[in-house]
């Protein structure tokens, strides 16, 4: 798998050969395409980031810095490692609701949500993220998942787009 976009375009990273379902380059593409300048110095948090493509995509596009919360980072690590961009990143490696507590404090440009699909892990993170406030005003959260999975959003958020890429949906949601 490759960058799509900006500082680091066609440097690889790599990814798990179990257990993770990477976004793929079209559907990141799309996704940075509907963000547009947004991501410019944005400070930006990946939820089960797997690999981290969707974070490193948006600090090679501008982003600031990016946090990951991924249970397992060996392979984030070393994408990290790989694309020299340890002062730009910080890893924390635990289960998502501990952390999405414990960094309550930290405000968000951007957060990507890329959950295990049909687990309900959608509905159970953007509560979790409208609790602890961790959405910047004019923030927007881009959670993908399965296009039968529903999920109900706090009153703070609303749908700003959904768009269908075969078995992935990707909502695009903002700030009331």
């Amino acid at each position: 798998m490759r960058i799509v976009g900006g500082l680091n375009k066609g440097r690889r990273i790599k990814i798990s050969k179990r257990g993770i379902r990477p976004t793929k380059g079209i559907v990141r593409e799309a996704i940075f395409n509907v963000i547009g300048v947004k991501v410019q110095r944005a400070y930006v948090l990946d939820i089960f980031a797997g690999s981290g493509a969707l974070g490193l995509e948006a600090i090679s596009r501008g982003a600031r810095s990016c946090a990951f919360i991924e249970k397992k980072p060996k392979i984030l690590l070393q994408n990290i490692k790989n694309l020299s961009l340890n002062s730009e990143t910080k890893v924390m490696a635990k289960d998502f609701r501990i952390w999405l507590k414990k960094i309550a404090c930290e405000k968000f440009d951007i957060i990507f949500l890329d959950p295990p699909y049909n687990k309900n892990y959608v509905g159970k993170t953007i509560k979790l993220i409208s609790q602890h406030k961790l959405l910047k005003d004019k923030g927007i959260i881009v959670a993908e998942h399965h296009p039968e999975e529903k999920f109900i959003l706090p009153e703070d958020l609303s749908i700003l787009k959904r768009k269908r890429y075969g078995e992935t949906a990707v909502t695009f949601i903002n700030a009331n």
